[in-house]
């Protein structure tokens, strides 16, 4: 389907000659005149579509302030690391319309094929990286923070009441280390 819709695409932006099939779609549409007219009473498509800047210069503002922060800084904390182009569009696409709770093939809402895909896709790539068969192992790519992404490592490698080492917060762990404020230790009353 995306293929053939490449191709007419690409047909239509060369002016070349249309396939029939796609000629008698295209004549069952409305006319581009009665969509203008319809359209033109329209509003939301305009701030749907309008760029940041437009709608919400002072987020644009500050987006711009953490951009110039993060080039003048030197971050060393990997979760806060330089994201390429292309995965800043991938995260940013219309995959982020979509909720897709549970696994591929096993969702609870419809129309999440394609969320499916992509998670199938990335599932067989982790694999692939870590030279590991599908037959045997299985892994779970939908980790949102650092704590079940811990969790999920720690689970892998140890086995019940096993202890691992990790740094603490100020030295550069993270919270599910074990941190504990000094507040958490304190009991709270809460009848006064």
């Amino acid at each position: 389907m995306a293929s053939a819709l490449r191709q007419l695409s690409v047909a239509i932006v060369n002016r070349q000659p249309l396939p029939g099939f796609f000629l008698r779609c295209i004549s069952s549409l409305p006319s581009e005149a009665a969509y203008e007219q319809e359209k033109s009473g329209v509003t939301w498509t305009k701030q749907l579509n309008a760029p940041l800047e437009i709608i919400d210069p002072e987020i644009a503002d500050i987006n711009e302030l953490e951009r110039a922060r993060q080039w003048k800084d030197l971050e060393l904390i990997p979760s806060e690391n330089f994201t390429s182009v292309s995965v800043m569009q991938a995260v940013g696409s219309v995959m982020t319309n979509k909720y897709s709770e549970g696994y591929p093939g096993a969702r609870y809402y419809g129309g999440n094929e394609y969320i499916g895909m992509a998670e199938s896709l990335c599932q067989k790539r982790a694999l692939e990286a870590f030279g590991l068969d599908p037959i045997k192992w299985g892994v779970n790519v939908q980790s949102l923070s650092g704590s079940p992404a811990n969790f999920q490592a720690y689970t892998a490698l140890l086995k019940p009441h096993e202890r691992i080492m990790a740094l603490d917060l100020p030295h550069g762990g993270h919270l599910s280390h074990g941190y504990q404020d000094i507040l958490e230790e304190q009991e709270i009353d809460r009848d006064t």
